[in-house]
């Protein structure tokens, strides 16, 4: 959908609020983490209730520093923050031996993690590349897309369970497409506002006709929040976890911002690792502060951005709205058990809307590189292996319980799998090739060897079209510059920013004018040579003559991955 209110857009209060309130409404599925975490250290309700509205309030700190996007905290992009099934089975495990307490101090040292990592992102990026992002970002997808079905039915990881919440979640996905799909541009974009609406006021009706069998009114703790719960403590044995978990926390966040980079530019081309950064850090420091108030980590929410590109409205003032929103509902009594009786059906139909588009920026991401066998085989490998953690649960079971709470999910088995294969095929891999062209092997040869030479390295498609178009017009001219029976030496390198092309050969040099004489002689090789500089100068962002010390002639091309 196209972009409605960008950025730095100033949306009115009409606008602004239903968005803002889309976006709380999404991340409330995630409350049922901390909910889990609370339950397993044996809290009672009240307490419970408490740790809720603590962590909405830490939601909306977390969703602040992620919008600030000044002074290298925060990505500056309509990024809220969310609870994450990815500290889960360590924050669960901590929780039965060491309490909540156990929790806080491990969530601050997976903050301090990640702050870690977001001051050598750029460092080890070569690590990370955008393939390997992409296939985060489609996981988070799939993982999403399959919780947000298990939700609507209503049963669990293997089809147990019943059906109370299926009718209201049913007519939250229908409303939910419905208006997206049929309704017009503005009520496009409270699609999901809608649908929470209908669905939860169908569970309402069903709920007071009695055809909710086994159903209660929830039950409204009217407590005001009381802080701290538990001193913080470090049991070690559970640390391994929380560390993975931010390494995978970073890694989300990194796809997620490439993610919402790509939304607010139609023209996006490569990782603008300035806001990446500046996420990490916001996300890591939302996660020390999460462990201060005493909750569960938090991590950026994918969901999110494919709500935002879905609606059309990116605006980081929806995301600061969002934060603020956060912050009063956990500050309000009564607030966080109202926001934990939205039936999960209806917040499964909202999250399976906001799946889809996250899904399709993930494969779109991967898809724009040239992938030789090396990245297809990382790529395909490690979302198979993401995929066999809930297909094949039997096969992890049998693990050893620390690296069962080291792996924790499907996300961190793949985003390691992918990291680990990204590694191992580099060893023999290069990231320039050479080859020695003759012109009477015309120009299919030589388009065939950037085309490889693109693969081996993962540029972007993009990026070697022009490469090939900027090759074809030099093949056009060559029969007029290179000597007969000599060779063109032809060299490309990439470094994940820039292609360099590289010709050098014997015989005349190429004209260097920057427009073509029309009054020449179109057959004389000056005018041939003349015309192929002018188009291989619209195929480059910068083209260089050169003259070797052999006496050679040369000519270095530069086209940018921008």
């Amino acid at each position: 959908m196209a972009i409605i209110y960008g950025l730095e857009s100033r949306p009115p209060l009409r606008v602004l609020l239903p968005a803002a309130f889309q976006h709380i409404g999404l991340g409330a599925v995630t409350l049922v983490f901390p909910l889990l975490v609370a339950e397993a250290a044996g809290a009672d309700e009240r307490t419970t209730a408490n740790y809720v509205s603590l962590a909405m309030i830490a939601l909306g700190i977390g969703t602040l520093l992620q919008c600030w996007g000044r002074r290298g905290i925060g990505s500056g992009f309509l990024l809220p923050s969310v609870y994450t099934a990815i500290f889960l089975p360590p924050a669960i495990a901590a929780a039965h031996v060491g309490g909540l307490g156990a929790v806080a101090g491990l969530t601050m040292v997976a903050g301090l993690t990640s702050i870690v990592l977001s001051r050598v992102i750029q460092r080890i990026r070569v690590f990370l590349p955008a393939e390997v992002v992409g296939l985060v970002v489609t996981v988070l997808g799939i993982i999403l897309g399959l919780l947000s079905l298990r939700l609507v039915l209503g049963v669990d990881e293997i089809g147990n369970g019943g059906t109370r919440d299926l009718p209201a979640g049913i007519v939250a996905l229908l409303v939910t497409f419905g208006v997206a799909v049929w309704g017009g541009a503005r009520l496009r974009t409270v699609a999901v506002l809608v649908g929470l609406g209908a669905g939860c006021l169908t569970h309402l009706v069903l709920l007071l006709a009695g055809l909710l069998p086994g159903s209660a009114a929830p039950e409204i703790h009217l407590t005001v929040i009381s802080w701290p719960l538990a001193a913080p403590n470090l049991p070690l044995v559970y640390l391994p976890g929380f560390m993975v978990g931010a390494v995978a926390a970073a890694v989300r966040v990194m796809g997620d911002v490439v993610a919402s980079q790509r939304a607010n530019d139609p023209a996006w081309k490569r990782t603008d690792f300035r806001t990446v950064q500046g996420g990490m850090m916001a996300d890591g420091l939302a996660n020390v502060i999460a462990g201060a108030i005493g909750v569960i980590g938090m991590n950026s929410y994918s969901a999110s951005v494919g709500l935002a590109a879905a609606t059309g409205i990116t605006a980081r003032r929806v995301a600061a709205a969002a934060g603020l929103g956060w912050i009063l509902l956990g500050l309000t009594p009564g607030a966080a058990s109202l926001v934990m009786a939205v039936p999960r059906g209806v917040l499964g139909a909202v999250l399976l809307y906001a799946a889809s588009y996250i899904l399709m920026s993930g494969m779109t991401i991967i898809t724009q590189r040239l992938l030789d066998t090396r990245r297809t085989l990382t790529i395909g490998v490690a979302l198979l292996i993401a995929l066999s953690y809930s297909e094949i649960p039997g096969m992890y079971a049998a693990l050893p319980d620390y690296l069962l709470m080291t792996i924790g999910s499907g996300l961190v088995l793949g985003m390691a799998a992918a990291l680990a294969l990204n590694a191992i095929f580099r060893i023999g891999a290069t990231h320039h090739a050479e080859w020695s062209w003759d012109p009477a092997q015309g120009t299919g040869a030589l388009l065939d060897f950037v085309n490889e030479a693109g693969r081996s390295c993962g540029a972007r498609a993009e990026v070697v079209g022009k490469a090939a178009h900027l090759l074809e017009e030099f093949a056009d001219a060559a029969p007029l510059v290179v000597d007969p029976g000599q060779t063109v030496l032809v060299r490309a390198r990439f470094d994940e920013l820039h292609l360099d092309i590289d010709l050098a050969w014997q015989g005349e040099a190429m004209a260097a004018g920057a427009a073509v004489d029309l009054d020449a002689d179109i057959e004389a090789a000056g005018f041939v040579s003349g015309l192929a500089m002018v188009l291989m100068r619209h195929h480059a962002d910068r083209l260089e003559p050169t003259t070797l010390p052999d006496g050679r002639h040369g000519l270095t091309a530069t086209i940018d991955d921008h």
